[in-house]
């Protein structure tokens, strides 16, 4: 088996993805579904978010939510959610074209340090022959937060897997552990972590960087456009 990382998405994956978003939409998406979520629909377009028919909308733009939106993408504040069953529209400014991109894969979940045991072993349970950590980035550029949890999550797809072989991203990506032993410090040198501290969001940084404190592993499930605009359904996976 082959373990891959890529620092922004590119396209043809034959086999699973794991795609990294960590502040704060894997995150986010993820403790969504601890607290409850039934369903999560994620869509780039604001108007439609207010428009499709769930039981609230979440959204952020340069982290902090649109007029008309029952709240933000922040994890601290969805901890305080009580979201049984219900069902999430959630839009944000990189997730949405990452998705588009890897959505021809067989199989994608959205992983974080907060899932990242549980999205390891669901990842090998469904491989076949690769998986390939995907780094949504920020603004169509790499991203220090989202490179650093792709080479967590690596590193610990290769203990799990001894005999797997790594390319050279995930190499490159394990490698940047050193450097950042906390990942929370990791975060909030980011670009990605320095908007968010700047917006009042500090406590979302640590929040994001607990390890393994859900089992919950997003899965997309489905892909459709509505008024030319995509929405990407998201449903829970966690490993048996």
């Amino acid at each position: 088996m082959r373990v891959s990382v890529e620092f922004l998405p590119r396209g043809s994956y034959p086999d699973i993805v794991l795609l990294v978003d960590v502040l704060r939409a894997s995150t986010s998406i993820a403790l969504l579904f601890e607290r409850g979520a039934r369903e999560v629909w994620v869509t780039p377009s604001l108007r439609l978010a207010r428009e499709l028919e769930a039981d609230l909308a979440l959204g952020e733009r340069e982290g902090i939510p649109p007029e008309g939106f029952f709240g933000s993408t922040s994890p601290s504040e969805i901890l305080e959610m009580d979201l049984s069953g219900k069902r999430v529209v959630y839009t944000s400014e990189n997730l949405p074209g990452a998705l588009r991109a890897v959505k021809e894969a067989p199989r994608v979940y959205l992983a974080a340090f907060v899932n990242a045991r549980a999205a390891v072993e669901t990842a090998l349970r469904a491989a076949r022959e690769a998986v390939t950590v995907v780094a949504a980035g920020h603004r169509g550029r790499e991203a220090l937060d989202d490179a650093l949890a792709a080479g967590f999550l690596a590193k610990k797809l290769l203990r799990a897997k001894p005999e797997a072989v790594p390319d050279d991203g995930a190499r490159i990506a394990s490698a940047l552990l050193k450097a950042y032993p906390d990942p929370q410090e990791a975060l909030w040198a980011s670009e990605s972590g320095q908007l968010l501290v700047s917006r009042g969001f500090t406590e979302d940084l640590a929040q994001a960087s607990v390890i393994g404190r859900t089992s919950r592993v997003p899965l997309l499930a489905g892909y459709r456009e509505v008024r030319g605009q995509p929405v990407f359904t998201l449903v829970a996976d966690e490993p048996a």
